[in-house]
């Protein structure tokens, strides 16, 4: 049925309607028990042409397109251009120019990390929540009290830096040309030797199944699962994937591309084993599953490319471009009404805190009025108008670019990286990604399919599966249409209609004047409040993992390779 606003779903009774989110704003009471489980699933640099959702035949995803499909496909979701700025502003709820953060990711033996202050884990563990982190934290370890046990989490399995190996867990850094190689894999903060050899996104997926399996269910559980998965790993092999996982995609001709679509199918297996475990523990009807990716793709990079593909958006990881900062998500739960959807209303990474807490019973008076994030908990579980009309992309005040999304309007001032890479990739440095045909048997017979079919009182068919898949795909301007090229690295200031033109290609700027002075009068009121990045120091002469045991570890806090956690 069609709502007055074109919205497929049930016809509901305004009056009626009215009540229903007004005491859904208000909450049932805080108690534990009411609480729905979140999982919160982070793929590294996964890029937006890498999931059959949006349209490729080339990697398969059932499980991800399954879950995808029967809930909210969120098509203008928005996060950093990269790692540490999109993980700040996700655990505060704060825009990264007001943490500091707004600039490069965190490097190895760097002193730099998350400002002090409540975390999403904290909030949810004062909700009576068992906090989980798996997998990458990125957000600081020079000091104990900077990774993820001293900041909320209840335990953590996973590793500190960046990105580490696949299978050996070691990652290299190079530091005037010396390189320094050291252990990334802990448990609680306790290094994880006997890991090693253990694929990471089966580590990782196995040690979530336990916790789940494990769980004590008169709490509720809170398990973010920020995957490796799919970012290149240390210079020499930037991609691993099992061998097996990588024969069965003989289609792809590309070796690199095979290997990186080996990666994001194990990912896809991950998600499905997930569902299947939720199910078996009779958790799933209670449990919001989220999964984003923290930024674009590195098609083309000076280091750590990893082949995956944003096209058709514009640019890649790093850039203020589509392909940079527009992500792959969405959110599946039994407790969304109106699922089965794509969403195309703003969406940014911030909004999950006050989303999510509001989903937990939580009065989000408690978050304080300085988070930059909007709860849209009842625009997702009644299909309402989303509250959010703007997104302030970023701003970089030492690069001197930012970007700002107003309703359809993305204005984009100066560029990344010299402009190095404002082009579209995937398809265009690859050569044409060889296809093969869509399978929605595949996504219906999932793992994630079947589980879905069994708790749901109204599953979808393959047949609206493809005709979301349809609705979720963007696509470049017909080859007779009106184009304007814009550079910012020639200092141009780009306007784009974003829902018209998502790709980028047609510049406004000259035929709407006035909406950029707005624009930048707006970009000027969000440098108010914009801290200076926090300085950039390595300190590897005292962080070298040969000082530790041959580990990544706290140095601050500690002198030796018997450093243990404090108590």
């Amino acid at each position: 049925m069609i709502d007055p606003r074109g919205r497929r779903g049930t016809s509901w009774d305004a009056p009626f309607l009215f009540l229903v989110v007004i005491h859904a704003a208000s909450g049932p009471g805080c108690f534990a028990a009411d609480a729905p489980n979140i999982v919160f699933v982070i793929a590294d640099d996964l890029g937006w042409n890498d999931v059959g959702f949006h349209g490729s035949n080339q990697v398969p995803t059932p499980n991800i397109d399954a879950l995808a499909y029967n809930g909210i496909i969120l098509n203008s979701h928005y996060v950093q251009p990269t790692s540490s700025p999109s993980r700040a502003s996700l655990f505060t709820g704060k825009y990264a120019i007001k943490l500091g953060m707004q600039g490069s990711s965190l490097l190895p033996g760097e002193k730099r990390s998350l400002p002090e202050g409540k975390l999403m884990p904290e909030y949810f563990k004062e909700l009576g929540y068992s906090t989980y982190l798996v997998g990458k934290w990125h957000l600081g370890y020079s000091k104990w009290n900077e990774t993820p046990t001293f900041r909320g989490f209840d335990h953590h399995y996973g590793f500190y830096n960046g990105h580490t190996s696949y299978f050996d867990y070691v990652g290299t850094k190079t530091y005037d040309g010396i390189d320094y190689h050291g252990f990334d894999m802990r448990r609680d903060g306790v290094p994880s030797f006997e890991d090693a050899g253990h694929y990471a996104t089966d580590a990782f997926t196995d040690y979530s199944v336990r916790v789940i399996q494990e769980h004590d269910t008169s709490k509720p559980l809170f398990l973010m699962l920020t995957h490796l998965a799919v970012h290149a790993g240390n210079t020499g092999k930037l991609l691993e994937a099992p061998q097996e996982a990588i024969d069965k995609l003989r289609h792809i001709e590309d070796a690199n591309r095979r290997t990186y679509a080996a990666m994001v199918t194990k990912l896809d297996e991950s998600l499905g084993t997930l569902v299947e475990t939720l199910e078996s523990k009779k958790m799933l009807q209670n449990t919001v599953i989220v999964f984003i990716t923290d930024n674009g793709a590195a098609t083309v990079a000076p280091q750590f490319k990893n082949w995956g593909s944003n096209y058709p958006l514009r640019g890649v990881k790093n850039t203020l471009f589509e392909g940079g900062i527009r992500s792959v998500a969405f959110i599946y739960s039994p407790l969304l009404i109106q699922s089965g959807r794509v969403s195309k209303d703003l969406m940014h990474i911030t909004d999950w805190l006050p989303t999510l807490y509001t989903a937990a019973n939580g009065d989000i008076a408690n978050l304080g009025p300085e988070i930059d994030g909007i709860d849209q908990w009842a625009s997702m579980v009644y299909d309402l108008p989303s509250p959010r009309n703007d997104i302030l992309l970023n701003i970089n005040e030492k690069t001197r670019n930012a970007a700002l999304r107003f309703y359809n309007w993305k204005l984009i001032v100066g560029t990344s990286m010299n402009g190095t890479y404002n082009d579209y990739y995937g398809e265009a440095v690859m050569g044409v990604i060889s296809e093969t045909s869509y399978n929605g048997s595949a996504v219906f017979d999932s793992k994630a399919g079947r589980v879905i079919r069994q708790v749901s009182y109204t599953p979808l068919t393959e047949t609206e599966y493809l005709q979301l898949r349809a609705e979720a795909r963007v696509a470049r301007l017909d080859a007779k249409a009106k184009k304007n090229p814009c550079d910012p690295a020639g200092g141009e200031v780009c306007l784009y209609d974003i829902p018209n033109d998502p790709c980028e290609e047609n510049d406004l700027a000259k035929y709407f004047p006035s909406v950029v002075r707005r624009m930048k009068r707006a970009l000027v009121e969000y440098r108010k409040s914009l801290v200076p990045q926090l300085e950039e120091a390595v300190d590897i002469e005292n962080a070298a993992p040969r000082l530790f045991g041959f580990t990544w570890n706290p140095w601050l806090d500690c002198k030796d390779a018997v450093c243990t956690i404090p108590v």
